[in-house]
């Protein structure tokens, strides 16, 4: 993915290596990965990859409280983002809950009746 590429170029490298995604995707991984790798340097600021490449920074405390915290936030804004799609109420989430109950009970009568603990 273009987070993987990002990851890999900040530690300091300067390939990364696709063949398996290559394999799956065919060539229009190339374009995807290019595409991810663009819209994160866009996010973070970055006009080129030589302005991350080999930047990643020596771990310390206060570094990880404020990966963490980051992390956080963005989880906390993906969340509010699906709440927003979803309608904002959890609808969509009862519905699914339901419509799994009732194929797992669909599911429960049919082995029942295969196993002739019942009869239909």
């Amino acid at each position: 993915s273009g987070e993987d590429a990002f990851e890999m170029m900040l530690c300091g490298a300067r390939a990364v290596q696709v063949g398996t995604c290559h394999w799956t995707e065919g060539p229009k991984c190339f374009d995807r990965i290019s595409d991810e790798l663009r819209a994160i340097m866009k996010e973070r600021g970055y006009a080129s990859v030589d302005d991350f490449r080999g930047k990643l920074k020596e771990w310390s405390k206060e570094g990880a409280a404020m990966s963490r915290s980051a992390r956080m936030a963005n989880k906390a804004k993906k969340g509010d983002d699906a709440t927003k799609k979803e309608g904002g109420d959890g609808a969509n989430l009862n519905q699914q809950s339901v419509l799994i109950a009732v194929l797992l009970a669909i599911i429960a009568v049919l082995l029942a009746d295969k196993l002739e603990i019942v009869s239909l």
